[in-house]
């Protein structure tokens, strides 16, 4: 009888721990899954704050022109081996405020592909932060150590970070080389909750087994102590 309901308990423990865990991962990937939805980076990133940690690595779109006249170059950017430098054009949205694009890598900034498209654009992207070394360095003419707004010098109507672009429409021919995004994904918070209940279950299943291993103790104690003793002669 004992037995019967030990081993019920304890599969009605695992199945319950393992329902919890596979909750957890279903909310972590819903969440996932609503950070990868492109959200418009005016409504991301507002114009004057600093950008927040928790929105670096969202994908992003933005519909605007570039201001070719603000172009900088970053030096000493290689791509797949080859030295050479990124384009970053800043993008004029509707409300009149300015965003960074790391447009692409280029040879030089002399190489086809270094002009911006003229007109209105739509991209996607993925929202960046700062470049924080060198952040306080001035242009040389049009070049730049890094990617910051020190070194890019757009005034009081930039939005903090960057965008790093994916797509362009219309597309631009010959374009700078789209250069990898690096993993940085926004980071969806993990649900603890859902996760702990998942190990209670599971702890608890281990309870029970303590718990019955320790009443087959008391049992075979008790027997011996029952059991008929040999008369001493």
């Amino acid at each position: 009888m004992r037995a019967g309901l030990g081993v019920l308990l304890i599969l009605g423990f695992i199945f319950l721990g393992q329902w919890q865990w596979e909750r957890t991962q279903d909310v972590l990937a819903a969440e996932r899954a609503g950070l990868a939805q492109q959200v418009a980076v005016d409504g991301l990133n507002p114009l004057g704050q600093p950008i927040a940690s928790e929105t670096v690595g969202r994908a992003v779109s933005a519909h605007g022109t570039y201001v070719a006249n603000q172009q900088r170059f970053v030096i000493h950017r290689s791509l797949n081996g080859q030295s050479g430098v990124w384009v970053v054009t800043p993008l004029r949205l509707s409300d009149g405020s300015l965003i960074a694009v790391m447009r692409g890598w280029l040879p030089s900034d002399q190489s086809p592909g270094v002009n911006a498209p003229s007109g209105e654009v739509d991209i996607t992207g993925v929202l960046q932060a700062d470049e924080s070394f060198y952040r306080g360095s001035p242009p040389d003419g049009s070049n730049v150590a890094a990617i910051s707004q020190q070194s890019l010098q757009l005034g009081k109507l930039a939005r903090d970070g960057y965008i790093r672009l994916s797509t362009q429409t219309p597309i631009d021919s010959p374009a700078p080389t789209a250069v990898p995004i690096v993993a940085q994904q926004g980071s969806a918070p993990f649900p603890f909750q859902n996760f702990f209940y998942a190990i209670q279950w599971w702890i608890f299943s281990f309870f029970v087994i303590g718990v019955y291993l320790r009443w087959l103790w008391l049992d075979a104690n008790e027997s011996s102590e029952s059991s008929p003793r040999d008369e001493v002669g």
